[in-house]
């Protein structure tokens, strides 16, 4: 798994197949499928207990559910999942 994003390979929809980086501070690399991207709710003040919105809903492959900003995602290529 790549320790840095790659090159945007296209555009990342739901149904995509991505690497997420997930965990704060100590974070790791994981792979999932987007669900949803929040594009419209980002930057618009929407808030969650003081929380910002991040832009993409990712359903990790061991079963969690990431939520992450631009940076923090990367497609995967057909070839590497």
């Amino acid at each position: 798994m790549a320790d840095t994003p790659k090159e945007n390979r296209g555009p990342i929809v739901p149904g995509a197949r991505v690497r997420v980086r997930a965990g704060g501070a100590r974070s790791a690399w994981v792979s999932g499928v987007v669900v949803d991207d929040y594009a419209a709710e980002v930057g618009t003040g929407a808030r969650h207990e003081g929380a910002p919105v991040r832009r993409w809903a990712v359903a990790t492959d061991d079963g969690t559910l990431v939520f992450a900003d631009d940076g923090d995602i990367e497609l995967v290529a057909p070839d590497e999942s």
